[in-house]
């Protein structure tokens, strides 16, 4: 198979295309040629120009997963249940069996179609606290108390990624562990959302002083959507069958993601920062070993203050559409 025509005339399903990851995956993929066909609890509004189908559908149902793979090449699985530590706390087992009922039902319902190519989005909740996040380490200890839910949900559709390679000899396989990814798209429900959005809503909506759970020391690992979405397609196309760590590499702390976001140029007024050091903030450093990612050259990063421009930028422009959004947490 020539690699440069990979992507050409497959049919592909995007599960969950209509979101941060799957919204500039789906638009590559139509530049790629591919007969594109998105499956997703939001509105049909959301999804790009282009596309074959849109399914409006239930994905933790194995019926419906069975219903939308049927006949395609390719799935693109992007679903999950996200949220921030406190929201992980408050409902554990949304978290967990959503998780888990979107995963283990997409991939039985994948190869029962006999689907060729199948992508997991797993997540860096699946390592452990205070080792290094290298893809190895995952079964070397327990998921961080912040992550525990999500990620052994993760974990456990992990495993049966790897039980079925052995029982059922289902190839083309690939996981992703994607960092903190933010962009365009991303999830703004104050109940749910993740840090960069959460922090780009409050302050670009001008909430002064702006209260910061924690002393602003924990550091993560941000990585831009787009560039998630580019390592996805060059990791099924190169078919790598191991796991994939997919981040920036280095460590930001959110002092300094508060920091970025207030010097954006879209940003007319800093508001008063107070840290408030009697709240949680998670573990102390969560940073992706991404060597593997860049041996295998599936791994683009974009400059960190442009991409928080170009996020803040479409948020001014599409807040509307974050509204149209289907939100687990109601």
């Amino acid at each position: 198979m020539n690699k440069k025509k990979f992507y050409f005339k497959k049919k592909i399903l995007v599960a969950g295309g209509t979101g941060l990851v799957g919204q500039p995956l789906v638009r590559k993929l139509l530049k790629l040629n591919a007969k594109v066909y998105i499956a997703s609890k939001d509105g049909k509004e959301l999804c790009p120009k282009g596309i074959k189908r849109f399914y409006k559908t239930d994905l933790t149902s194995l019926k419906n997963c069975l219903r939308v793979t049927k006949g395609k090449d390719i799935v693109f699985n992007l679903l999950g249940v996200t949220g921030s530590p406190l929201v992980n706390k408050l409902y554990p087992a949304s978290f967990m069996m959503g998780n888990l009922n979107l995963a283990l039902n997409m991939l039985e319902a994948s190869k029962i179609n006999k689907v060729k190519n199948y992508l997991f989005t797993s997540t860096y909740g699946v390592y452990g606290p205070n080792m290094p996040m290298k893809e190895g380490n995952v079964w070397k200890t327990f998921p961080s108390e912040h992550d525990k839910y999500a990620g052994w949900a993760k974990r456990i559709a992990e495993l049966q990624i790897e039980a079925y390679k052995k029982e059922y000899n289902f190839r083309g396989l690939h996981i992703v562990r994607p960092g903190n990814i933010f962009g365009p798209y991303s999830n703004y429900n104050p109940k749910n959302s993740m840090v960069v959005s959460s922090l780009i809503k409050r302050i670009t909506e001008k909430e002064d002083p702006l209260v910061v759970w924690g002393d602003g020391s924990a550091i993560r690992d941000f990585i831009f959507s787009e560039d998630v979405a580019e390592s996805m397609i060059k990791i099924v196309k190169s078919n790598i069958e191991e796991p994939i760590n997919i981040g920036s590499g280095k460590g930001y702390s959110i002092k300094r993601l508060v920091k970025t976001i207030c010097n954006s140029k879209h940003i007319n007024k800093s508001p008063k920062i107070i840290f408030d050091k009697s709240k949680p903030a998670g573990d102390k450093k969560r940073v992706l070993d991404t060597k593997k990612a860049k041996k295998y050259k599936v791994l683009k990063i974009s400059n960190f203050q442009s991409t928080i421009d170009k996020t803040i930028l479409w948020y001014k422009e599409n807040k509307f559409k974050t509204k149209l959004r289907y939100s687990f947490f109601k």
